[in-house]
């Protein structure tokens, strides 16, 4: 009497489900790998990052670093002014701050207009150091008499978005903040 295959597993003349089990498992295998590079892709091309109000380009980073380690470093070296102090000391103290401001925004820009445009919010980052500086000179033409005032958009001080740009060195050191 013949043995019909689908016989053959219980009789133990052989294993057919094997065949197709395997090659159901390398499928599932392929289709995993490939949804993974297709998205993995996806990344890539697209340049999608981990966020939008972060730096994120390591050589923007790198160097966004760097200048504001060196701004908090002159920053806070400054010895505070007295109560007493002049008009003319307080605007000295601003100009020569702003001075600080203005190298760590040429020390990032150094790195050229393409580099910036790879990281989303380097360019607006920048442009709130430099309004910060303006607001500051404007406050030291005023006579810097009262308390400055940091500008503020979207019902927010700058500073709140310039403090978060994922760069731990990079939050605005409070002698920035306050009047000399």
């Amino acid at each position: 009497m013949p043995v019909r295959p689908a016989e053959r597993g219980a009789r133990g003349g052989g294993d057919t489900g094997t065949v197709p089990s395997t090659l159901n498992k390398v499928l599932v295998v392929l289709a995993a790998v490939g949804t993974l590079a297709v998205y993995g892709g996806s990344v890539v091309l697209t340049g999608i990052r981990d966020g939008q109000d972060t730096l994120d380009s390591r050589p923007v980073r790198d160097r966004a670093s760097a200048a504001c380690t060196a701004l908090r470093l002159d920053v806070d070296a400054e010895q505070p002014l007295p109560s007493s102090a002049g008009r003319d000391a307080r605007l000295a103290r601003l100009a020569e701050q702003d001075r600080l401001v203005a190298r760590l925004v040429a020390d990032v820009r150094g790195l050229g207009p393409a580099a910036l445009a790879e990281d989303v919010p380097a360019e607006q980052w920048l442009a709130d150091w430099e309004q910060l500086a303006a607001a500051r000179r404007a406050y030291g033409e005023a006579g810097a008499q009262g308390a400055f005032v940091v500008p503020v958009e979207d019902g927010r001080p700058i500073t709140y978005r310039m403090d978060r740009v994922g760069v731990p060195a990079c939050v605005v050191p409070t002698g920035l903040t306050i009047g000399p």
